[in-house]
């Protein structure tokens, strides 16, 4: 009877320790789940919007936006109407961009065109205007 009560205070001992080292592995794995989640939290997203100053006469605008280091063509020529604000698609950090902007009448014809080279900050946030100014 003594061998079984010293067999059955051992077991319980060890159950006792088990429970305690699952549950420290619990909280050991919730807290690697609670910092693994805070490392891949989205950065501040940033949103690139290209102005420029008005024509006169103008029927409708045109943007075409591409990647300088590879050529990519990040927006094909698009048809904008008298809209002078354009929101880009996301733009990778730290990139230079070709950025260019026409102004036609209502035949067709060019009234002006500018193209500049424009660089995106690094993760910042917010909304940051690329301002073309006076198209030529």
């Amino acid at each position: 009877m003594k061998k079984q009560l010293i067999v059955l205070s051992a077991l319980a001992s060890v159950l006792a320790f088990g429970q305690a080292a699952l549950a420290a592995e619990n909280v050991q794995a919730e807290n690697n789940s609670q910092k693994t989640a805070s490392l891949i939290e989205p950065a501040e997203v940033v949103q690139y919007q290209v102005t420029w100053n008005a024509v006169s006469g103008v029927a409708n605008y045109k943007i075409k936006i591409v990647r300088v280091d590879s050529g990519d063509v990040i927006v094909p020529v698009t048809d904008l109407g008298t809209e002078r604000v354009f929101k880009a698609p996301y733009l990778k950090s730290n990139t230079q961009y070709k950025v260019w902007v026409a102004a036609y009448d209502s035949k067709g014809k060019l009234l002006a065109q500018k193209t500049e080279v424009k660089t995106t900050a690094g993760e910042i946030g917010g909304i940051i205007r690329w301002n073309l100014g006076s198209l030529n």
